[in-house]
């Protein structure tokens, strides 16, 4: 169960840190590219959906491993 939990945080940290950095992006070029604030966001929801969607196939497999 800790390797379990140590998987998941790890995923979610690394996706939290590539989107903050994907927020930089999206931002800039939202702004350079006078984009609508909509094309922003959901850009954003986008890159998080892919975000969770990756973390639980990574931990799923890890409980596979792991059982």
């Amino acid at each position: 169960m800790k390797k379990l939990l140590t998987i998941a945080c790890y995923n979610l940290a690394l996706w939290g840190v590539l989107g903050f950095f994907a927020t930089l992006l999206l931002g800039f070029l939202s702004c350079c590219a006078n984009l609508p604030a909509n094309v922003f966001y959901t850009g954003l929801v986008l890159f998080a959906a892919l975000g969770i969607t990756a973390t639980t196939i990574c931990v799923s497999r890890g409980c596979k491993k792991a059982s």
